[in-house]
């Protein structure tokens, strides 16, 4: 290294090594096709004049990584292109058959929905409509292609490098609108949405590309009523473009997306859906872009001097952590206090019967087991793999839960999964939303404080038993 004032002095920065995070995991990846055939019934909103689907715009998969301890033990982290998974009852039945297949608990398994509203619902409980016979054979379909998926997953794993990066994509809005009195679903301008993509590369040894997991909260709602596509909305175009580029499979995760929509959505037209996916694919592939080379760090080379002092940094090997550490936490939330199917219905009598059927329908499967008043347990997932943590929930949080934990704890990525899990029929809204109200607050079971109470005990257990960045790495 070259001195500049005296012979003796040497010019060193502080941080003589830099890596992005990574992970050195034993891991696979696979995906299968589950797209349903044309006819069923397809999408799930109140203003739907029509059941049967009439095309597919992109096809529906099932993405699964598994990832293989010391001791050979596996756990999968699988997402799916569907709303949610049914009622409580259709939702169980379908986790526990695919579990039970694998020969693993049911708490070694991340099933997460894309939450796209142009999917069949794998609910065998809804009022029959045309298209609603085919709903039956679509759920072991599900089952079938998530175990192959698995199956094939376990197969492919091998020694493999994980990057992880925040990247950023501005798809997402805020969603919650104040309109007079109450509060609709739409664009709201005056507040900046959270814009937070986090990308996984998967590489093996040698270096190649051999998966990509993309972690983004927005609604997939750009196709609704109008909508007779079978679709995973945004999702297909933008999973298209990534594996065409990386040439591997994508497993993407809905995020915290409660309050995060498209600005432009509720359409009928695919080709809108392609547009908000090309603008996902594209910050995807700009973050994995932006990376360093597979299994590298930079070290610090020295300086040179030209026509000013000029720092070199290289690259170098480097392996990140293999830590593990996988749990469920059960968090204690309150049940709020709930109108009655009797109320609701004179409450709603004015609004389109199609409408009304889909709510009341919602409403009565919703409330199964749920008192109002009482404490119910929330099931949490948090999973450690190397330099990055998982925090999954069944329900529809909003995006308060990623923006408040990655606050807390700077220096971690940490992925926010909405959906996974049991049915998660029902939103965990800031408090604020049941001041307003907002449709998320006056849809959910839960009392205000529920996301809040989430947070608490989510952070509390990555700081007490995962603690700060190579705290114990």
């Amino acid at each position: 290294m070259t001195s500049v004032d005296s012979p003796n002095v040497t010019l060193t920065p502080r941080q003589v090594l830099w890596r992005e995070d990574m992970s050195a995991l034993r891991m696979g990846i696979a995906q299968a096709d589950i797209t349903p055939p044309i006819g069923i019934e397809s999408g799930i909103w109140g203003a739907s004049k029509h059941s049967r689907s009439e095309s597919v715009h992109h096809g529906l998969f099932v993405t699964v990584v598994a990832r293989e301890d010391d001791n050979g033990g596996r756990k999968y982290i699988a997402g799916i292109d569907l709303c949610v998974l049914g009622c409580l009852e259709c939702g169980t039945s379908l986790i526990t058959r695919i579990t039970e297949q694998l020969g693993v608990d049911i708490n070694d398994l991340l099933f997460s929905s894309s939450h796209s509203h142009s999917t069949p619902l794998p609910c065998i409980h809804r009022t029959p409509k045309p298209g609603g016979e085919m709903i039956s054979a679509f759920i072991e379909q599900i089952i079938d292609g998530t175990v192959k998926a698995c199956k094939e997953a376990a197969g492919n794993i091998q020694d493999v490098d994980v990057t992880w990066k925040y990247g950023t994509c501005d798809l997402a809005v805020n969603r919650d609108l104040p309109c007079g009195s109450q509060e609709v679903v739409a664009f709201n301008p005056d507040i900046l949405a959270d814009d937070t993509l986090v990308v996984a590369r998967i590489t093996n040894r040698k270096g190649a590309v051999v998966g990509t997991i993309a972690n983004y909260a927005c609604h997939p709602t750009t196709l609704a009523w109008d909508n007779r596509a079978i679709s995973p909305d945004y999702v297909g175009e933008a999973r298209a473009m990534v594996q065409a580029s990386t040439n591997a499979p994508m497993l993407f995760l809905q995020g915290a997306s409660g309050d995060l929509s498209p600005r432009s959505q509720y359409s009928g037209e695919t080709a809108l859906a392609d547009r908000h996916g090309r603008n996902l694919g594209h910050s995807i592939l700009a973050t994995l872009n932006a990376m360093q080379s597979p299994g590298h760090e930079l070290h610090w080379k020295g300086i040179v001097e030209s026509g000013a002092l000029l720092g070199e940094w290289l690259e170098a090997p480097a392996r990140g952590p293999s830590t593990l550490n996988e749990a469920r936490i059960d968090v204690q939330v309150r049940v709020k206090e709930m109108k009655s199917i009797e109320e609701l219905r004179e409450e709603w009598a004015g609004i389109d019967p199609d409408a009304l059927q889909e709510r009341i329908q919602r409403a009565t499967r919703l409330r199964l087991g749920y008192e109002s008043g009482q404490l119910v347990t929330h099931p949490v997932w948090i999973w450690q793999w190397g330099e990055a943590i998982f925090v999954a929930q069944p329900g529809e949080a909003y995006s308060y839960l990623q923006t408040e934990l990655r606050k807390r704890n700077p220096g971690r990525v940490i992925v926010v999964m909405n959906l996974t899990n049991f049915p998660g029929l029902f939103y965990l809204p800031i408090r604020s939303a049941y001041v307003a109200p907002a449709y998320q607050a006056w849809q959910t079971l839960l009392a205000p404080g529920c996301v809040e109470e989430v947070v608490e005990q989510a952070d509390k257990y990555i700081k007490d038993k995962i603690g700060g960045k190579n705290s114990d790495e």
